[in-house]
């Protein structure tokens, strides 16, 4: 048996491996001890050190405001102190008033004056050790006298200072001689006649008070400032309280009230500064602390809390690497095992470590691994033992298939020739597969109308035609079968087609039909010669009387050419009936045939007193059919009608009404087919002959009368013409005789 290469065995379903990236059991390990413990630890950390720190900061704020409240309480304590000292100096010296008006004037006794007033100035400063110079300043701003210089100095800006500030009360002033001199405080206070005191104060009692203050607060910085916002003394000393500068970087310095706030340095440390008014003198006190001061404490919580969380997380990175050798490095062995298992290596096991649960998943593992590894090769055993008893099938199939002298080939959907037996490669001299089956038999380029291949691909049912095809010997009638081959959803995907040379049995089967159409051309035979005997007698008749009376023979002679035309009208019918052409295949309509055969049977004796009913639906579809075996099958049923109206007439008793004489001929569609029904009003068939009506030599007719091929011959023409021919009802009321014939499909170049 010649078939197409088998198909390879479906490989090995493919698993769609996962989307993405998976997250591994030690990173969720690491995850989850991130999420439900190092991490609210760091927050609650973190936001409890913001919330510390910013207290901290608030307090210091707070401290630092009243740190510069009391330092600038004392800061006022000194000047008001400094303040009174001058009035007290000049309350001493009773005769230092008068001595003023006299020095302002010219002459001898001025200049006596200014001596006199050097000297109470001079002994007044020595008993105040901070006071640098005690000076009077007339109204005109010139220097009276001084305690310093026995001649009076020219005026400076310090003068110029007392006299603008002190002449209405007493008044403080910072003051700054000049570029690296230290910065004074300059007391005045209103004298005689315009003229002022002017005292001028070292602040160096003051600067030890803000060096010890230091001392104490070695991060806090304090600055005395003057009504122009100059530093005149601070607890660092040096260059502020030398040169007066500003404190550029201080914010609010026009501000004279009292505040705290958070600001950077001129060298841009964090600082908390807090600022208070000196109310004797105009004057504001300033003092500084860095923030990191004040957070040192915090700081030092901070470290600790790092250096805990540090610790804490290599415990924990501990915890996430033991539980990775413990948990993660077993499941991950299982894993590549898995693997293995899926890359063919079946029966890999690991070793058994790790706690109890994961020792016994690897138990489990390992077990089915090597079930997995038995199953496997009982499955292979299974496998050849069934591979070897399926190739024993196979040829043994193959050896059954091509025993059969028939052709057997197997086509699919495309109508392609995917298997064919032996007995098919020598019908037709060479191999037929990969062949269309309408190209390799009937050499067509479309599928065969009528085509039984067709018929199951679309039934699903088997099917049966006549065909004549290509073979080695020529073209050749071929009977064949086609049977559906499903799939596992039903669907037919193949069509096997069994099939024969039946030439021989075409000859018999002709020769069977051809006597069976003498045998009814021998019925039809003797009813026309039965016909002839009226004209021939009537021709008699008339010639008999033409030579008795030579002058009628002109009446005579027109009698009979009518009688001997009647004689040529049934001679020439029942010879046409004869010459019908009998393999002619053609497109025609089952009415015509009908028409021929009451024509014919018009001339049996045995129509006599019989209606023939034709009752044929106009505009029928055409048939494709051999029009003589047509006409011959329903001579046949009709002749047998005729002789069952017969027998109803010599039933015995006779019935009292008779039975109407009546042979019907009915044509109509049904489900796509042409129907024709021949009913009788005869005697019926009984129920014992009704099984048997069809089979070969089988007659109820007395020896002389049936062959018994009749219907038999009668079936095999119409299923040769593709249709049916069934006994539809009988009784004794009559009979009635079924043909089904498809109608021509369409003209299609396509399946």
């Amino acid at each position: 048996m010649i078939e197409e290469p088998l198909a390879e065995p479906a490989s090995r379903p493919e698993v769609p491996e996962a989307s993405g990236r998976r997250v591994s059991v030690g990173q969720w390990l690491v995850f989850l001890m991130v999420v439900l413990f190092v991490g609210p630890l760091l927050i609650s950390n973190l936001w409890g050190y913001l919330q510390t720190r910013r207290y901290l900061t608030e307090s210091s704020m707070r401290n630092l405001r009243t740190l510069a409240a009391d330092e600038a309480a004392e800061a006022d304590v000194f000047v008001r102190d400094a303040a009174k000292l001058v009035p007290s100096l000049l309350s001493g010296a009773p005769t230092l008033l008068p001595q003023i008006s006299m020095a302002q004037g010219q002459g001898e006794g001025a200049g006596a004056a200014r001596a006199a007033l050097h000297e109470q100035l001079r002994v007044g400063v020595a008993g105040a050790p901070e006071m640098e110079e005690l000076q009077v300043i007339s109204a005109s701003g010139a220097v009276l006298a001084s305690s310093r210089h026995a001649e009076a100095p020219a005026p400076d800006l310090a003068a110029a200072l007392c006299l603008q500030r002190g002449r209405q009360a007493t008044a403080v002033t910072g003051y700054t001689p000049g570029e690296g001199a230290p910065a004074q405080m300059l007391v005045s206070t209103p004298a005689s006649d315009g003229a002022v005191f002017c005292a001028r104060f070292r602040l160096t009692a003051y600067q030890r008070l803000l060096t010890a203050f230091r001392r104490r607060s070695a991060a806090a910085d304090l600055y005395l400032l003057d009504e122009t916002r100059r530093v005149i003394a601070s607890s660092s000393g040096g260059a502020h309280e030398a040169s007066g500068e500003r404190l550029s970087w201080l914010p609010r310095a026009q501000d004279l009230s009292e505040w705290a706030l958070r600001t950077r340095g001129a060298d841009g440390q964090d600082l908390v500064v807090a600022h208070s008014p000196v109310p004797g003198a105009g004057w504001g006190l300033v003092v500084t602390i860095p923030v990191a001061a004040t957070l040192g404490e915090l700081e030092a919580l901070k470290r600790q809390a790092l250096v805990m969380l540090a610790s804490l997380l290599a415990v924990v990175a501990l915890a996430v690497f033991l539980a990775w050798r413990t948990l993660v490095r077993p499941l991950r062995a299982l894993s590549g095992a898995a693997e293995r298992i899926a890359g063919g290596e079946i029966g890999a096991t690991v070793s058994n470590a790790g706690p109890r649960e994961i020792s016994d998943l690897t138990l489990t593992f390992n077990r089915m691994s090597l079930a997995l590894r038995n199953s496997q090769q009982t499955l292979e055993d299974r496998i050849a033992s069934r591979t070897r008893s399926l190739h024993d099938s196979e040829q043994f199939l193959e050896l059954l298939v091509n025993s059969i002298d028939q052709r057997v080939v197997v086509t699919d959907r495309d109508y392609r020739i995917v298997k064919a037996n032996n007995a098919a490669v020598r019908m037709h001299g060479r191999p037929l597969l990969g062949e269309l089956c309408h190209q390799a038999f009937e050499g067509r380029a479309a599928p065969c109308e009528g085509c039984p291949a067709a018929r199951s691909f679309a039934t699903g049912a088997p099917a049966t035609a006549e065909r004549s095809q290509h073979t080695v010997t020529g073209q050749e009638p071929v009977a064949i079968e086609t049977y559906p081959v499903r799939a596992e959803d039903g669907s037919v995907e193949s069509v096997i087609a069994i099939s024969r040379v039946i030439g021989k049995e075409k000859q018999l089967q002709a020769k069977l039909a051809f006597q069976e159409k003498m045998a009814a051309f021998g019925q039809l035979a003797t009813g026309v010669a039965h016909e002839l005997g009226n004209p021939l007698a009537a021709i008699d008749a008339q010639l008999q009387r033409a030579q008795s009376d030579p002058q009628k023979a002109a009446i005579s002679v027109p009698i009979v050419r009518k009688e001997v035309g009647r004689m040529s009208r049934l001679l020439r019918e029942l010879v046409d009936f004869a010459r019908r052409k009998r393999d002619e295949v053609r497109l025609a309509s089952p009415n015509q045939a009908i028409e021929d055969v009451v024509k014919l049977m018009e001339h049996d004796p045995r129509a006599r007193n019989v209606e023939l009913v034709r009752e044929l639906l106009p505009d029928l579809p055409g048939v494709r059919l051999v029009e003589d075996h047509l006409v011959q099958v329903l001579l046949n049923l009709g002749l047998n009608a005729l002789d069952a109206i017969a027998q109803a007439s010599e039933r015995e008793p006779a019935p009292p009404e008779p039975p109407p004489r009546r042979l019907t001929f009915l044509t109509r569609v049904t489900s796509g087919d042409v129907e024709i029904l021949v009913i009788d009003t005869g005697a019926g068939i009984p129920d014992e002959v009704a099984g048997r009506i069809f089979e070969p030599f089988y007659t109820t007719k007395a020896p002389g009368r049936g062959t018994g091929l009749g219907l038999f011959v009668s079936k095999r023409i119409v299923e040769d013409l593709g249709g049916s021919l069934t006994l539809a009802a009988t009784g004794p009321g009559g009979t009635s005789f079924s043909i089904h014939l498809p109608t021509a499909p369409p003209p299609t170049d396509a399946r």
